[in-house]
This record gives C-alpha cells, sequence and structure tokens, in this order.
C-alpha cells in the first residue's frame, strides 16, 4: 500500500507507465507480469456475485486488477475491462479502490464507449473526492477531469475548485494540473466565464498556497493557460522569488 501511496501525478497529467510498474513491484508478486492467467480468469474474478466485502471476494479483486496493472505497465490495452472495473469504485476494500481509480485515470477517455460507462458513474467520482484517503481524493478528480465532455464541464470544474481548498498539498496539487487540461476545454466551447474562474483559482492558489508542490504545478498551469497576464503574479512575486530554489527545477 506505501507505495501506492506514494505514485504522484506524471508529468502528461494522467498516466505514467513506470509509476504503476513501480507499484506493481511490490504491491504484487511477478506471477501478474507472466503469460500464464488467462483474460478469462481476470473477467471472473473482477465479476462480484455476492458479498464484496467477503475476504475471499477481496482477493479476487485484488488479484484480478494487479493482472490489469501489469498490462498496463507493459504497455498493454486492457480498455475491454473497463465495465467490469467501473463497476469496483465503490469497493469496500481501500487497495482495490486505488487500483480501480488507477485503471480509470488511464481509460476513462479512452474511446467513446469508455466514456459512455464513466460518464455513468460519475457521481460516484464525486464522492470520491470526499474520501478520507488523500491519494483517492486526487485519483477521483483525475478521473472526473479526464473526460472530454462538456456536457460535464461545470462539474469538473467545481471539483477543482473543492480540491484546490483540499487539506492535502498532493490533492490541491492535482487541482492546479486539472486547471491545465479543463480551461482549453472551456475556449473550444466558448465559455468565457468558466475559463475566466479556472485562471482565478490558479491566481488564488499563487497568492496563498504555502506549498512548494502546489505552486509548482500552479505555476505550470499560469504559463500554459495565460502567459501573457502578468499583472496576475504581482500578489505572489515576491514570494515566489523567495520559494522559487525549493521548486521543481523544470
Amino acid at each position: 500500500s506505501s507505495a501506492l501511496s506514494s505514485i504522484s501525478e506524471s508529468t502528461s497529467g494522467l498516466y505514467n507507465s513506470t509509476l504503476v510498474s513501480s507499484a506493481m513491484s511490490t504491491i504484487g508478486d511477478a506471477q501478474f507480469f507472466e503469460e500464464s492467467i488467462s483474460p478469462s480468469t481476470v473477467r471472473t474474478q473482477l465479476s462480484v456475485t455476492g458479498d464484496p466485502s467477503n475476504p475471499s471476494t477481496t482477493l479476487n479483486l485484488l488479484k484480478g486488477m494487479k493482472w490489469l496493472l501489469a498490462n498496463m505497465s507493459k504497455g498493454r490495452n486492457v480498455s475491454d475491462f473497463f465495465p467490469h472495473v467501473v463497476k469496483l469504485v465503490g469497493a469496500p476494500n481501500l487497495e482495490v479502490r486505488k487500483m480501480v481509480y488507477i485503471y480509470l485515470a488511464r481509460y476513462a477517455n479512452h474511446d467513446a464507449q469508455c466514456r459512455e460507462m464513466a460518464l455513468l458513474s460519475i457521481n460516484a467520482f464525486q464522492r470520491g473526492l470526499a474520501d478520507r484517503e488523500p491519494l483517492l481524493r486526487s485519483l477521483a478528480l483525475r478521473v472526473l477531469t479526464c473526460m472530454d465532455v462538456p456536457d460535464v464541464l461545470q462539474l469538473q470544474i467545481m471539483g477543482v475548485q473543492t480540491c484546490c481548498k483540499d487539506s492535502s498539498p498532493y490533492v490541491r496539487k492535482c487541482a492546479a494540473n486539472a486547471v491545465g487540461k479543463l480551461h482549453p476545454r472551456c475556449l473550444v466551447v466558448g465559455d468565457g466565464v468558466q475559463a475566466e474562474q479556472l485562471i482565478n483559482i490558479i491566481t488564488k492558489l499563487l497568492e496563498e498556497d504555502g506549498s512548494t508542490m502546489v505552486l509548482t504545478s500552479a505555476m505550470i498551469a499560469f504559463c500554459e493557460i495565460c502567459p501573457q497576464r502578468l499583472e496576475l503574479l504581482h500578489g505572489c512575486y515576491r514570494k515566489m522569488c523567495h520559494l522559487l530554489t525549493d521548486m521543481d527545477e523544470w
């Protein structure tokens, strides 16, 4: 579980096979990287027919999800399992939920069918923003905001507004990263009001947040969405100069 908890946002914002592989090296056995396990066996393991909190059911779910993450780390397309995995977003076991969100963050926007199934579970993703585990809150936001569907843009922005006030710096960092994804979508649909809301979120993080982890992502988002609006940096300029040496060098 410590390996899963250490997973951080990749520079692409959604998925990094190296991170998944690193997690799998400690949370799973080498058997999950072998070819001996058939996809049909995994589908059976992911099909919950009884009490989801039953230890034997949890063990099967863990095995199935570890196999999926192992194949993801090898660059294989396992999107066919999306209908099975999306149903597990509310699984009672914490480790299962973490792996489910890692999978969903990769495939929720994979194609039209995956997006449609993800949209049916959007309420579960919103509930995930209030999970007691910071990693799960951040993963829930990543899944929620990765879907490029104009109809849920307002919900996505509301999720970012919630997470930018989170007590965890990592969750706030993910909120800043999400702004960089959502702002272009606002411009595409011609919604200047919501685009400005996102700029205000970044400006507030730059002015009020004290975590260099968060400030780094906020500054990256600023450079991506409004690099010409330097007047927005007046309120945080001295602070940013003072903390510059502690930020990510890139």
